[in-house]
């Protein structure tokens, strides 16, 4: 047993005390560094627009559902199984707000899904592991062309280096073992997709702070999905994005707290857009199972 498994062993991720003390832990960063951003630049939110924010909730999140979507039916397919654009949006949506619990809510949900259409849960798994890998190459590599145009050379290199070697592994591993490089890069176009739309969702929160932002500068914070996401301990990487996000910022001439404040911005819209459609399929959900309906 190695040290990283020892150390694993050490962490209870199956004790829900735990999991809620992560989450309030989390919840906390977010405020803290929602005010010490505002602090930093207190004339951030003093002439907010609204018009890029009635953008987002009303085309960019739709178009995230979307992708995420299609990013679940090409992932069933990959092992074998056939589900419905509509199924798959419900599981995308309520998925994305089960994230926010002190658990890995939106891995669960996509597993229980593939489970319920026959699919072993360790293929479910492992299916779910590919495509985060796909997501990790995607991200790293447009988010690494980016920091290159904008000066930052060394970042980029390295950034571009991480996404060639992803894409590289991916696809050895598709034709070896999926024996289906078909749907892989179905699955890296899904992920390209998903990754411009999540371009432009920052794009337009930094707009809606009143920022003199390019959409190459927003373009490199996407990188910061990926790594919030990683880290599972946290619901949803919970300030860990927006806190990558300000990392990130000044190498494209971007202010930490600009951009802490748009990745903020764009996960509590999203939530906003997100969290009414998750109760309302829950609800239909409920009713369905009460009369008998499929």
């Amino acid at each position: 047993m190695t040290s990283v498994d020892l150390l694993v062993g050490y962490v209870p991720m199956h004790n829900n005390r735990f999991r809620q003390v992560v989450l309030i832990i989390a919840v906390l960063a977010l405020i803290a560094g929602i005010y010490f951003s505002l602090r930093s630049q207190p004339d951030l939110l003093r002439e907010a627009r609204l018009g890029p924010v009635f953008v987002l909730a009303l085309f960019a999140v739709p178009a995230t559902i979307y992708f995420n979507a299609l990013e679940f039916v090409l992932s069933a397919r990959l092992i074998g199984h056939k589900i419905g654009l509509k199924s798959a949006a419900e599981t995308s949506v309520i998925g994305g707000v089960a994230n926010m619990l002190p658990l890995p809510g939106g891995v669960l949900v996509r597993v229980a899904a593939l489970k319920a259409e026959g699919a072993s849960v360790a293929r479910s798994t492992s299916v779910m592991a590919f495509v985060a890998f796909i997501w990790a190459a995607v991200s790293f590599g447009y988010a690494g062309a980016w920091l290159v145009i904008s000066g930052a050379t060394a970042f980029g290199l390295s950034f571009i280096a991480l996404g060639c070697i992803g894409v590289i592994g991916c696809f050895a591993l598709s034709m070896h073992l999926l024996d289906d490089h078909i749907i892989t890069a179905q699955l890296f176009a899904c992920k390209a997709g998903l990754v411009l739309v999540d371009a432009f969702r920052l794009y337009l929160c930094l707009l809606a702070i009143n920022v003199a932002a390019e959409f190459g500068q927003a373009s490199v914070l996407t990188v910061s999905g990926f790594v919030g996401s990683s880290f599972s301990i946290v619901p949803a990487g919970l300030g860990i994005r927006e806190g990558v996000s300000a990392l990130l910022g000044p190498l494209v001439g971007l202010t930490a707290a600009a951009a802490f404040l748009a990745s903020a911005a764009n996960r509590i819209i999203g939530l906003m857009v997100s969290a009414p459609l998750a109760l309302l399929l829950a609800w239909k959900a409920g009713d369905q199972a009460k009369t008998g309906v499929a």
